[in-house]
């Protein structure tokens, strides 16, 4: 079965521990039950199965990079298209307008 969805977190920074921590979070809880998951990320630097291990002991990190398929999308192409979309689909359901403060994003 395939599952498509998307979650945004809001974050201070976007450090490699920051981004292992959300990994960890969506493989042990939102897809506990799932084998694998097929994981698209961009470029950014801190989007490498090296973070886990960066963030958590060896035997934890490699629990969740035998769970993880990574592809990353290309330095330059169509995926930005793909990009826009989401943005698109965030901005009709919510960031069409202001919003006040951190907690308010957050819900």
């Amino acid at each position: 079965m395939v599952i498509r969805w998307r979650k945004t977190v809001v974050s201070e920074r976007r450090t490699a521990v920051d981004w292992a921590t959300e990994i960890k979070h969506l493989l042990d809880n939102d897809y506990a039950e799932s084998d694998k998951i097929i994981l698209v990320c961009d470029q950014l630097n801190t989007h490498k199965l090296a973070s886990l291990y960066v963030a958590f002991e060896p035997s934890i990190a490699r629990r969740l990079v035998e769970r993880l398929e990574i592809h990353h999308t290309p330095k330059h192409g169509s995926w930005l298209n793909m990009a826009e979309n989401e943005l698109s689909a965030m901005t009709r359901q919510c960031l069409d307008r202001r919003i006040p403060d951190r907690k308010t994003l957050e819900h």
